[in-house]
């Protein structure tokens, strides 16, 4: 959609009264907001709370003993053991912000690997688990000075599936002496481990950390021990790495500071008196007022002046070169949505295509200059629909009858 930039002209009739009489000036002031504290996607930050998603990949330290074989010699008994102690996987993370320091999080885990503990009728190639549960995270980021790393403590309570069977110990198969034992151990399970089950609640107790690329991508690291409710069970570390998506939120920007400033505006207190000279109006201004009242439009949230608009700064450039003893200023405006820096270079970069345009053709420098003031003069909120917010984005060309007033201004 085109954004409709209006251009109206202020006192355009003292140019075609010659008697005209000017009152004084007079000067009102105003306390004007510089910048205000937006989030990243337009939003306070009392409307906008985060949400994280992130896809990643995760290691779990889940010990597994095999027997491979057994061989026999006239002075020995061999029998290989194989020991698997990391099982590779996926990792799926889902968080919301509840406040500054906490976050709800939804997390899931799947670990793969190769089945080394065939038996007959086992014909299961991989050996799989599965583990999810909830977990409330603990956020640094109010106590240190940077919003772009954010360590955390975790705990959360998971729900472990697995479809394999957990050999800590046993006898040899094939043992000719009938005595052979063996077991493993880890150094999460220093005590042995005396059971095994398929289902079971294990309690998590973890640290990570996010690093933001962005205000919405990032990268996060977290690394878990696990303790099962029930005793006997195995307990085991989880390592996770992701890409995180990052939805709402405050910026991660440096808040920018509210500053008031005292500004004095020329006011025109304008005196018109009737005389008996006859003006003779050029029917070309009627025509031209409107034109320059609905017909200039840019290119959707750019600066680029549309082909029609163009025909139309033409027959400006025109009625202005008429004029040329007038000052005119060009001042760009949009509307409330978006940040104000954004904004305040957006009206910028408009006002000073209009000017270049009317530059380009034959308009003399000396006679116009341009500003921007992005969103500081919006009537309309942000949360307004578009066609109503439309008004408050336009360009505006006002003629400057204060020398002082034109001769202060920052010229472009």
């Amino acid at each position: 959609m085109k954004k409709k930039i209006t251009i109206c002209f202020v006192c355009l009739s003292l140019l075609l009264v010659s008697l005209a009489v000017r009152g004084q000036d007079t000067k009102t002031t105003r306390r004007v907001p510089l910048q205000a504290e937006v989030t990243h996607d337009g939003l306070s930050e009392k409307e906008s709370k985060a949400w994280e998603i992130g896809l990643g990949g995760s290691l779990i330290n889940w010990s597994r003993v095999s027997v491979t074989g057994f061989r026999s010699t006239p002075d020995n008994y061999f029998y290989n053991l194989k020991a698997n102690h990391l099982m590779g996987g996926a990792n799926l993370y889902i968080a919301r912000e509840l406040n500054r320091w906490f976050y709800l999080d939804l997390q899931g885990s799947v670990g793969l690997t190769k089945n080394n503990n065939r038996t007959a009728g086992d014909d299961r190639k991989r050996d799989l688990l599965y583990m999810g549960g909830l977990g409330l995270q603990f956020r640094f980021t109010p106590l240190l000075r940077s919003q772009w790393v954010e360590p955390y403590l975790r705990v959360g309570v998971n729900y472990l599936h697995k479809d394999f069977a957990s050999v800590y110990g046993g006898n040899f198969e094939d043992d000719p002496t009938g005595q052979a034992y063996w077991e493993s151990s880890d150094i999460w399970n220093p005590d042995g481990r005396s059971s095994d089950k398929n289902s079971f609640v294990p309690l998590s107790f973890g640290a990570g950390v996010k690093a933001w690329l962005s205000n919405s991508f990032g990268l996060g690291l977290q690394g878990e021990y696990l303790l099962p409710v029930q005793k006997g069970l195995p307990h085991f570390v989880q390592v996770s790495a992701s890409v995180i998506w990052r939805i709402g939120g405050k910026s991660k920007h440096a808040a920018p500071v509210v500053r008031y400033v005292e500004i004095e505006k020329p006011v025109e207190r304008i005196v018109e008196r009737v005389v008996e000279k006859k003006v003779e109006v050029p029917a070309i201004i009627d025509t031209m007022a409107c034109d320059l009242l609905e017909n200039i439009h840019f290119e959707f949230d750019r600066d680029v002046i549309t082909a029609t608009s163009e025909r139309t700064l033409d027959r400006l450039a025109e009625l202005l070169k008429s004029y040329p003893d007038s000052r005119f200023l060009i001042t760009g405006y949009t509307d409330a949505k978006g940040s104000d820096s954004y904004n305040l270079t957006l009206s910028a970069r408009r006002a000073e295509k209009v000017h270049a345009a009317l530059i380009g053709r034959g308009v003399p420098a000396r006679m116009i200059k341009w500003r921007g003031v992005g969103k500081r003069a919006a009537i309309i909120s942000a949360t307004a629909a578009d066609n109503i917010r439309e008004g408050d984005r336009k360009v505006l060309l006002e003629r400057v009858t204060n020398m002082d007033y034109w001769n202060a201004l920052d010229s472009k």
